[in-house]
This record gives structure tokens, sequence and C-alpha cells, in this order.
């Protein structure tokens, strides 16, 4: 990854139900939000970003399922590298956390990490206490918010203040209701506490598009039920519609990664 040592950095190394990883780096500081590969693919993923494990300063868990946390313990071990997480994430994921070097945040309390600020806030998912995060860095600000039901107006001053979205953008409707899945695991889908669709990521970027021009990369893409140039066209369209200011807006495809998003 290569720019000024001090400008803050991103990039989606995983993004998808078979696991999702982000990097984020500033000054000496790598952070990585979620660690749902294993801890060998996390390690290549990361070389091929021109990074390494021995630089990563933290994980950040935003919940327990296997897809974002099943290589926070093994690297925790292996690495010492300290898991931060609410107290119920701890809890659900406590046999999978053994042994590792976990530290307890509280939703709604910033806390630091070198130069970020980072903040995890609530979100509507079915695991034991699901959270978004706010990393504020350098005078930017990075909002994560992956895994979620729903998305209501109380995130809005938050997504319209950030520079870089990194938001759910799972399913499309029409072919969720086409597709070969279950009518349970379709039910879980589209509820309250399930996958956010294009249309609802969409809407929220259009409420929050004036102002300031963002990045927005969209993530956790389904394989069967979306993809990834609808995803990003049903958010432009959004925020067009809106009369919103212009940037970029990225879908990252299932099992995809991003190159480096510089902030500058």
């Amino acid at each position: 990854m290569s720019a000024h040592p001090s400008t803050p950095r991103a990039v989606v190394l995983a993004s998808g139900s078979a696991g999702n990883v982000l990097l984020l780096e500033a000054g000496t500081t790598r952070l990585l939000v979620d660690a749902g590969l294993s801890a060998e693919a996390i390690e290549r993923s990361l070389a091929d970003a021109g990074a390494d494990l021995g630089g990563v300063s933290a994980i950040l868990l935003t919940h327990e399922h296997d897809d974002h946390a099943r290589g926070a313990g093994p690297l925790s071990r292996r690495f010492d590298i300290p898991v931060h997480a609410n107290a119920a994430t701890i809890a659900a994921g406590a046999d999978a956390f053994a042994g590792a070097a976990l530290r307890t945040v509280e939703t709604g309390r910033p806390f630091e990490i070198g130069p970020f600020v980072i903040t995890a806030f609530p979100v509507s998912h079915d695991a034991a206490e699901p959270v978004g995060l706010t990393l504020e860095v350098a005078r930017h600000r990075i909002t994560v918010a992956t895994d979620l039901g729903s998305i209501d107006e109380s995130l809005d001053p938050t997504l319209a203040e950030t520079d870089l979205v990194i938001l759910e953008s799972n399913y499309d409707l029409r072919l969720l209701n086409v597709s070969g899945y279950p009518w349970f695991l379709k039910n879980r889908i589209v509820g309250p506490r399930g996958h956010l669709s294009n249309d609802d990521a969409a809407r929220a970027l259009a409420r929050t598009a004036a102002g300031r021009a963002r990045t927005v990369c969209l993530v956790h893409l389904s394989e069967v039920n979306n993809l990834a140039p609808l995803a990003r066209d049903t958010a432009l369209d959004a925020i067009a519609g809106a009369g919103g200011a212009a940037g970029r807006v990225l879908a990252v495809p299932p099992n995809g990664r991003t190159p480096p998003i510089v902030l500058g």
C-alpha cells in the first residue's frame, strides 16, 4: 500500500457470506475490522495488500458470526493481536475466542487505538449484540455498517458526515424472490434482523447524500441474490435522484476485494 505514511487507507480484503475482512491503516497503526476468513487466508490477503500480521495493532469485531469472526481467535493466539468486542459478542463466541487477547469495549463509548478514535453503534441483526463502527482519523471519518436488517434515520447524521461509507447491500428483492433459497431463509434475510437490500441501502445513501462527496463501498453482496453492477447502479440512481454530491460508489463482488481506498 503506497502513499504518504500518515494518509488513512482502507482495503476490503474479503466480502460476502464466505468471509469478511477490512484492513484500515493510518501511520504505523493497522486495524482489521472483522476476521471472517481462516488465519492463513487472512495472512495471504494481507501480503497481497503489502501488509503483514506482525504489523496489525488490533482486530475489531462487529459480531460473533463465523463469516466475521472465524480467524480472530487463531490470529490473536498466534500473533498476540488484541481482539476488541463488546461483552455479549465475547460471551457468544467464548469457545472460539478461548486463549485470545480479549479487550471488552462498550457500545456507544469511544476508545482509541493509535490515531483512530473508534465508536461502536448498535445495528439490527440476529447476533448477540451486533454493532457498526465509526472510526475518526486524521480529520476523516470512516463508517462501517454491515450485517443489518434495517437502517433507520438515527444513523443519518453519521452517514452524512462520513468520508468513506462501507455499507451492506446484500440482496435485490426480485432476485431473492425467484431464487432457490428455502422460504425460512428468505424470511430471515428480509426480516428486520437479517440483511440489507439494495433498495434500503440506496435509500439511506440518498437521504444523506447532500454535503461532502463521499466514497461509498457496498459490501456483503449475495452470490445468488445480487449483482455488483445492480447494487452500484441502484445506489447511484438514488443518490442522483436526491441531488446528492458527486462521489465514488464501489460495489465489491461476492468473495471480492478492493484496491486501496486512500482518504486524501
